[in-house]
């Protein structure tokens, strides 16, 4: 995983440089909030929202949602999702990109699905459980958490018994990415395939945006979904971004090379051990260590560009005794 040399890209210091053409990994937290959760990207999220769940009646609009959620107690847990939108009917949309095996991923699915639905509880003033709407939660893993697993899996609430639908409310679709064995966009089969492919390969970071793009032209794709693609391409063009962006998400991006050799070492360590242990506490601190890198990064950047501590501490989500530690 890195900068492919052959393709231009080169690494200069602790910055990672990339001539033009080259496309940001949307599968980094950053990135995938950058293509999906603006304003100016929103066209992208009701395109990936209708080509993987194909409503009758197609998604034409969504308004973002507060993607934190608190603990409803102070001894429970809160969570942060991806991105969580509504459309015009009031159901509910959560999508989480999962780029690092975790552990209990379902659990954790269940629990976001369960905690979007409570939302949608009026807080005091009048409200009826009719209000209810449907709930779909979409989880792209970068890995799978099965011994036989499959692209796609459909959950929904169902009588063991008879096999009957119970309800529509709730449902989650678990996507796991390397399941995707296609050579090229043209050997995909459904639309949403051709979707997950084109992520997967600006992950990988192979291919300029104008080789993408040639491999979509050639497909017989709708024109529709043609624009949509090239799109998301766009967007995920290094060179596109301002200078505050490009600072973010090559932190971030050297943050997750970190975080990637934390987890190669741990693997080799416990292979060495021979405990399966020793490897989930290796992952648990690569991925911290990671995190804690990029952060610094961005921090000692921001404090370049003149900011003060206070907005720095805001911005990264750390405490300004944190943050005075660093810089």
């Amino acid at each position: 995983m890195g900068i492919d040399l052959k393709k231009g890209g080169k690494r200069k210091g602790d910055s990672l440089v990339e001539k033009d053409g080259r496309l940001m990994s949307p599968f980094l937290d950053w990135t995938f909030k950058h293509m999906f959760a603006t304003e100016e990207s929103k066209s992208n999220l009701i395109g990936l929202l209708n080509l993987i769940l194909m409503p009758q009646v197609p998604i034409i609009e969504v308004t973002y949602l507060n993607n934190e959620v608190l603990p409803v107690a102070p001894e429970m847990k809160g969570c942060v999702f991806d991105i969580i939108c509504e459309d015009v009917n009031g159901e509910r949309y959560l999508i989480e990109m999962q780029n690092q095996k975790a552990m209990n991923v379902k659990e954790r699915i269940i629990y976001y699905t369960c905690r979007m639905i409570d939302r949608m509880g009026l807080r005091g003033g009048k409200w009826n459980y009719q209000d209810i709407k449907k709930a779909y939660t979409i989880c792209m893993m970068n890995f799978t958490y099965e011994a036989n697993p499959i692209l796609r899996r459909d959950i929904q609430l169902y009588d063991s018994k008879t096999g009957e639908l119970f309800s529509d409310k709730f449902n989650i679709i678990l996507l796991q990415l390397p399941c995707i064995k296609a050579a090229n966009i043209s050997e995909c089969n459904m639309f949403y395939e051709h979707l997950l492919y084109l992520l997967k390969e600006m992950h990988k970071n192979m291919k300029t945006m104008d080789e993408l793009k040639q491999e979509v032209a050639a497909t017989v794709l709708p024109q529709n979904t043609k624009d949509l693609f090239y799109k998301i391409i766009d967007t995920g063009e290094v060179a596109s971004l301002s200078e505050q962006d490009r600072i973010r998400f090559e932190a971030e991006w050297k943050g997750y090379l970190d975080t990637m050799s934390c987890l190669e070492m741990a693997k080799e360590e416990g292979k060495e051990e021979g405990m399966e242990k020793g490897i989930e506490k290796g992952i648990e601190e690569g991925v911290a260590i990671g995190r804690m890198n990029e952060k610094h990064d961005v921090a000692k950047t921001m404090k370049s560009m003149g900011m003060d501590n206070e907005t720095i501490a805001r911005c990264i989500k750390l405490s300004v005794e944190e943050i005075e530690k660093m810089v």
